[in-house]
């Protein structure tokens, strides 16, 4: 009876630790962001753009007041893309330009990136309102346009297409498609990102399409990506693998919506706590460069909700294959598959030059996507742009083309002003504007040499994290300093000193995130070391107390036995004897597999926490390599 009691409790201790541990890995996880974030809520403002984050871009544009259609176009290889329109102004009135417009997004994203911020930062809802005929994209491939003549989007072959497809067929498809609805010879195209890198490679690979093109202003410009600092750029590296198993699981089909997108937008991005470590810094701000000053953070649930919005994986590895080779050139197949499609182990490049189309470039100087040097190595190779001009705030961003707070002012009227001289049938391009900020030449950039972190870092060999962590603090900013490049003038100087700064504040959130977890794992070592010596304790007790109530009713059948002949009283006695040796030799086994749990519970224990700081070292480690 003794035996089962202590068998029942070390179930039970063991059940309970279980869920020690893993108490202990979600603490690890979650305790820094609760330490160095605040609790705030959203306000009832934001929660009404919540309730959004599911809405299609039909729905949140006709919630805005707009009037809005849907067509669908066949492109020459079969695919069918699903474009929506704004053919009038939000009070209904028609069209008064005399141009329409045509809107690519980037990649990743759909037609609902230009409208899920409302009216008031919409560039398309502000566009129709001027008296422009708007019309918004949607790449093969997204969540609007994943249908084909002839294939489902369940098959292989449907996602076997780059960069280069959406240039070469999707395009001349749409704007064919939109200058015989609206009986007009040429049209506007603004795109953002990817919008005008497939531009790019329309205007080389299908000439004929340059005259009907009225103007073209890119937004954010993708071609040369060689300097990027998005996180993007550790990415790359990897990209050829990653195609691999996207193809082989999951027939090529890249990043699509997902229940998981669904669930952080509408539970972890809608909370301050998460929606400013992960949804905002780590997913959006990593890739496009923080502005903790112009991004409007209670967008971040729609966001999530509608982007990403999905791609074909071998678009994805195009897209990569421009940060690893400084050239805008056609997909990478393979030395070996090179020769059969291009007659050549490398791919061609696009011919830039060759785009007669007047452009206006708008970049932002804290975009770490597309960095100013690859937006004027662009710039130097298109024989007509009209302009080259960063956004006003030195701290835009990329992503804040389309979701900034200060979009109107710095984006939007500007792209008004453009839209309405080029707009006039008298106007022909004569060349750079007088007042062009264009610059000229691509300002070479020195860095200086990194520190040799491996070599100082006291984490070889080293067992206890605080003195790596001691290290990182105590030289972050030499470290910070030796990734930066070395300024030209005041303007850049002081462009650099902010950088440093929101590199300041995300490393430091970094090392504390680190200490954090470290200090938190003390104490609940703590905590688990004396819950389990509590437990061993109890066991010790109860089978003590097993003991002592064993010898009583012992006793008692010697008192008992005394009223017998002798024989009785030695078999009592006997009887005495195996049961006090029996209740003792339980207690031992008791006490000696309670030790032994409490060993190999505080074993598991360090064992599961060294792994877990080991990968947060790791981390660390990679971020500072990939920030050297």
């Amino acid at each position: 009876m003794a035996e089962d009691t202590i068998i029942i409790k070390m179930q039970f201790i063991e059940r309970k630790s279980s869920f020690a541990v893993k108490q202990l890995f979600v603490n690890l996880l979650l305790a820094p962001i609760i330490i160095t974030l605040t609790t705030n809520t959203p306000t009832s403002s934001a929660m009404n753009l919540f309730e959004n984050y599911s809405l299609s871009t039909v729905e949140i544009i006709q919630n805005n007041g707009y009037e809005v259609e849907v067509h669908n176009v066949i492109t020459a290889d079969g695919y069918i893309l699903e474009l929506h329109r704004i053919p009038k102004s939000k009070g209904g009135q028609e069209p008064t330009r005399n141009h329409p417009l045509f809107i690519h997004h980037g990649i990743l994203g759909t037609s609902a990136d230009w409208v899920l911020a409302g009216a008031a930062m919409s560039l398309p809802m502000q566009l129709a309102n001027a008296g422009y005929d708007v019309w918004l994209a949607n790449c093969r491939g997204n969540t609007y346009s994943r249908k084909h003549i002839s294939m489902t989007y369940k098959q292989k072959a449907f996602w076997n297409f780059s960069l280069h497809e959406v240039g070469k067929y999707d395009l001349p498809a749409s704007i064919d498609y939109i200058l015989a609805t609206t009986n007009t010879s040429q049209l506007h195209y603004i795109g953002y990102s990817m919008g005008s890198c497939v531009f790019f490679i329309m205007g080389s690979e299908r000439p004929e399409y340059q005259p009907k093109i009225r103007s073209q202003i890119s937004l954010a410009p993708v071609a040369f990506l060689a300097n990027t600092r998005s996180s993007l750029r550790f990415m790359a590296p990897y990209a050829k693998m990653l195609n691999i198993v996207y193809q082989r699981m999951w027939k090529g089909m890249f990043m699509p919506q997902s229940n998981m997108q669904k669930f952080l937008a509408s539970t972890i991005c809608r909370e301050r706590i998460t929606q400013r470590m992960i949804c905002e810094k780590c997913i959006i701000f990593s890739v496009c460069g923080s502005d903790p000053y112009h991004f409007d953070t209670k967008l971040i649930p729609l966001i999530m909700g509608h982007f990403p919005a999905g791609t074909s994986a071998n678009l994805a590895a195009h897209f990569a294959q421009f940060i690893l080779k400084d050239t805008f050139g056609q997909y990478d197949y393979g030395r070996a598959m090179n020769l059969r499609h291009y007659n050549s182990t490398e791919p061609p490049t696009y011919d830039l030059k060759s785009i007669r189309v007047p452009i206006t470039l708008i970049y932002g100087e804290n975009d770490i996507l597309a960095d100013t040097i690859d937006v004027m190595k662009l710039k130097a190779q298109l024989p007509m742009v009209m302009d080259a001009f960063p956004a006003k705030s030195p701290y835009f961003n990329h992503v804040d083309f389309l979701w900034s707070t200060s979009v109107v002012e710095q984006i939007n009227n500007p792209v008004k002003e453009i839209l309405q001289k080029t707009d006039d049938l008298s106007w022909t391009y004569t060349g750079p504007a007088a007042t062009s900020t264009a610059v000229d030449a691509v300002v070479p950039v020195v860095r200086q040499p990194p520190i040799q972190i491996l070599q100082l870092n006291p984490l070889s060999g080293a067992v206890n994290l605080a003195p790596s962590l001691e290290f990182f603090a105590e030289n972050l900013d030499a470290i910070i300093a030796s990734t930066m490049p070395v300024p030209v003038d005041e303007r850049d100087a002081a462009v650099f000193e902010m950088e440093r700064e929101q590199q300041r504040l995300l490393f430091g959130g970094v090392i504390r995130f680190a200490q954090a977890a470290e200090k938190k794992y003390g104490q609940l070592r703590e905590e688990f070391t004396n819950e389990i010596s509590g437990w061993a304790d109890d066991v010790a007790t109860g089978a003590e107390t097993r003991v002592k109530q064993t010898a009583v009713l012992v006793n008692g059948k010697i008192a008992f036995a005394g009223h017998s002949v002798a024989g009785a009283v030695g078999k009592a006695e006997h009887f005495v004897v195996g049961g006090v040796g029996k209740a003792e030799q339980t207690v031992a086994v008791g006490i000696g597999k309670a030790q032994n749990y409490v060993s190999y519970g505080l074993n598991k224990a360090d064992r599961a926490v060294n792994g877990a700081l080991n990968a947060t070292v790791g981390r660390v480690g990679r971020v500072l390599w990939f920030w050297k």
